[in-house]
This record gives structure tokens, sequence and C-alpha cells, in this order.
């Protein structure tokens, strides 16, 4: 029997730079066969709607992979990651199987091997490029191999990311936060967190178990306690921001949002947290609300801005150009965009800061979950599955395009 699930995004509209961009890596099949007919399986992979936050193709698991006989797949790092060759895994000596439980689906250890050495270009399946990175373009011209998959990865904002035109017609998949994506790779994967009912979190604890994967599976606080509640002593609002350029405005955001409640900024572009203590987690105790505003309002970017604050006891105030409830239940989080100007705003955050019963409300969401699911490059387990389920041909004429065209809104700045 085959059984292979994963949480994964609600359902998209089908992106114009290719129909298989709406499949979403999911497969929920069983069969008594031995061996899976992969032609037959392809069909099914596609996008399906979860009941449990958050909704992405993040994890997958199985219960039984071995009627998957084909042979293991290889998959290049084609390039660094902001300088580091290896993305910081255990490539050189690694196994597979290694390799596969550092990205958290040992369960796929037999199925895909990862390597950096450039001399396997010509037996990769696929070749991953970070956008960012210097990508050598005549070695890939050259050994390109009909049946690879060149996988575009970035992570940077379109405001943020290199001038991508000269690479139409040369990538197949896409591998970003965008939900539209061929594998989503949200910053959520660094830190992820699961529903506790779900069959992924059940497979987990027996695979911790077998495989002593030593998963730091971890329950975060959801009832705050009157000692926790006195010491938020600082303030109201705090945002941790180092680019003080940003493109979505944000620090004109929040200059404008101080004439109306106190708000701190810490980082580069504010005062510094004390030394030798993580600054998230000294605003958390020390605030009620977190600004997670990011550096870009474009489509589906959410950033650790977001995701890194939700193990902490302080409540996210969001803005961005994201369906944040795809994330996290509605009731976990404050998104400027429900307010008409900075003075409704500041009302609103300055009562639900004196409403303890309000405020605890928006920690409730978390008693579900446990947190240390996964790391920032589990999707990559993503690309091994569609690399053994879906061979539909498929090249992105226009990357440009699908990465950079009606993608970003302008900043918001409320006239009073």
């Amino acid at each position: 029997m085959l059984k292979i699930v994963q949480i994964y995004h609600k359902q998209v509209q089908v992106s114009s730079h290719t129909k298989a961009s709406s499949i979403s890596n999911v497969i929920q099949r069983e069969t008594n066969s031995s061996k899976i007919d992969l032609q037959i399986a392809q069909p099914l992979f596609q996008s399906r709607t979860s009941s449990y936050y958050p909704h992405l193709p993040i994890h997958i698991y199985n219960q039984n992979l071995s009627s998957l006989r084909n042979r293991s797949k290889l998959i290049l790092i084609g390039n660094g990651f902001f300088g580091d060759e290896s993305w910081g895994l255990n490539t050189k000596t690694g196994t597979s199987t290694e390799l596969m439980k550092q990205l958290s689906c040992p369960y796929l250890g037999n199925y895909c091997d990862i390597t950096t050495d450039k001399n396997r270009f010509s037996e990769a399946d696929a070749i991953i490029y970070h956008m960012r990175d210097k990508i050598d373009r005549r070695q890939a011209e050259q050994n390109r191999r009909p049946h690879q998959r060149f996988v575009f990865a970035l992570w940077e904002s379109p405001l943020n990311s290199p001038n991508i035109k000269s690479y139409n017609k040369f990538f197949n998949w896409t591998m970003t936060y965008r939900f539209q994506s061929h594998v989503v790779t949200s910053y959520y994967s660094a830190n992820a967190y699961i529903h506790t009912s779900s069959d992924y979190y059940r497979y987990l604890l027996e695979e911790n178990t077998a495989k002593n994967l030593n998963l730091n599976l971890r329950k975060v606080n959801h009832q705050l306690s009157d000692e926790t509640l006195t010491n938020k002593n600082l303030g109201t609002a705090a945002a941790l921001i180092s680019n003080c350029g940003a493109k979505s405005g944000r620090l004109a955001f929040i200059r404008r949002l101080q004439r109306h409640m106190d708000v701190k900024v810490y980082g580069r572009c504010g005062d510094q947290c004390p030394e030798n203590v993580d600054c998230r987690e000294f605003i958390a105790k020390r605030y009620y609300f977190f600004l997670s505003f990011e550096n870009s309002l474009c489509t589906d970017y959410a950033t650790e801005k977001f995701f890194s604050v939700l193990e902490h006891p302080i409540v996210p105030v969001v803005y961005g150009h994201t369906d944040y409830s795809t994330f996290i239940p509605s009731s976990g989080f404050i998104n400027v965009n429900k307010f008409s100007n900075f003075t409704a705003l500041a009302q609103y955050l300055k009562k639900v800061r004196y409403d303890k019963e309000k405020y605890l409300s928006y920690f409730s969401w978390k008693k579900d979950y446990v947190w240390g699911v996964s790391q920032f490059f589990t999707p990559i387990c993503d690309v091994c599955l569609r690399l053994h389920l879906d061979s539909t041909p498929n090249v992105i004429d226009d990357i440009d395009a699908w990465w950079n065209a009606n993608t970003c809104q302008e900043p918001k700045l409320w006239r009073w």
C-alpha cells in the first residue's frame, strides 16, 4: 500500500506561465499493487484542501514507499546560497539517507540523493539555481539533458531581485515563496508548526522514535500568566528593523503611527537590544505587539518578520501583501489593512492591550500545535517527490513576467 500525504496551500488559480504550476506536490493514494505505475499516479499530483494550518505544500510524508521502485533521483545544487555552496547541507560526506534526515524527510532517503559536485551535472535529474548567486550558464547550456529540470529558486521579493529577463525559456520549475510556484518554499519552513491531530504529526512521532531523528518538537505556551503580562512594561508595540530604506515604506508608516501611540523601533534603524540576548525574545517579553512589517509589499511575501515571532508571547501586527490566514487563523494576528487610518489602528491596539481576555484570545490557536517539524530547505523534499511523480514536459517561457509583472504594491500611508 502506498499513501503519501502533504499539507499544502488551498486552491490557487492556474499560473499563466504553466498549467503545471497549479500542481502542488500533493498525493493521497492507496493501492494494493506491489508496484505503483507512475503514469497512473501522475494525474493525482494536484491541489487539494487541507483541514489544518498552514495550508502550504511543505511537508510530504509516507507510510510505505517500497512500491516506488524507480531509480533514485539526483538533485544537484547548481550554485551557492549567498556564497554557501552546500546550502548548509553535509553534501560532501553525508549519505542520501543522512541528507534527507537533515532535511526532515528521511523516508525519501532511498529515492533521492543531493550533491554539489558539478562533475555530476549530466547525471542530475534536477539542478537547483539560487538566483542571487552566480550561475554558470555555459556549463548549463553545454551539458543540459532533455530530462533534466532546471529549478528557479528565489526567496527575495521582486523588488530586491536581480534582472532575470535573460532566463526566459531556461527554467522548468519554480521554487519560491509564491503560492503558485511548483515547489512552495515559504519562510514558514524554518519555523514550521503542525496541528497535533494531523496525520503528519502522528507520523513524525513514529519516525522520530523509530529512526532517532532528534527532532526538537516543542509546544508553545498559549496561556500567558499574569507574571508574563506584568513583565510587558516597556510599551505597547515594537518593531525590529535593519533595512531602513525598505520599499514598503514601513519606517514612514511607523513614524506616523507613533503620533497616536507608543511604538519602539529596535535594530539598525532604531535602538539596540541589550548585548547577548535574542532581540525578538527581548521584545516579546516586554511589549504586547510585534510589528511584523515586510520590506516589500509583494504577492505572497511573508518572511521571518512574521513566522519567527509565532513561538513568542507576543501578538504579531502584520503589514504585507499576502493572505496571512493561509498560515495561521485570523484570530492569531492583527492586519493593518483592516483599518482605515492610523487613529483607528492605534485605538484598537491600545484597547486590546488593556483588555486581558481579548489579548489572550490571540494565543488560543497555539494550543493544538507543535513547532520544530522542518528546516528552511525542507521543501527540497518536495523537489525529490515531484521528480518521481511529475514527468510533465514544461518550459517557463517568460519567467520575468511571472516573477515581476503586477506582483508588488505601492506603500500604504494613510493621510491621518
